[in-house]
């Protein structure tokens, strides 16, 4: 008989982002992330969900993308989530980042707070 630990605490699983174009938001997270689709599917209104995982990491948290056409451009600013990774080593995010502005894509550079 195997025993599961269950934490009081809760567990963070998954984010939610609204996106135009999953298959554009796909490939940035995956592209500078490191993240892959887990699941695609359509619920039976026809809307995409797309769930994504750190690939070298199978037991993070999840971003759930939920395609919407109607989703308007949102210009950078203080209304736009921040997340923030524990890494022992700095470089990669200097890589990702170099790589991010010689793409076009780098909003803000990095922040060690």
């Amino acid at each position: 008989m195997g025993l599961e630990f269950v934490s009081h605490y809760p567990e963070w699983n998954h984010v939610q982002f609204h996106v135009r174009d999953a298959d554009l938001s796909i490939h940035f997270f995956g592209e500078y992330l490191g993240m892959g689709a887990v699941r695609d599917q359509r619920d039976s209104e026809g809307k995409r969900w797309v769930w994504l995982r750190f690939s070298e990491n199978p037991v993070a948290p999840m971003f759930v993308l939920v395609e919407d056409s109607q989703v308007k451009k949102q210009a950078p600013g203080p209304s736009q989530p921040l997340f923030c990774f524990r890494l022992q080593d700095m470089k990669p995010v200097e890589e990702i980042g170099n790589k991010a502005k010689k793409d076009g894509c780098l909003v803000e550079g990095s922040n060690y707070g």
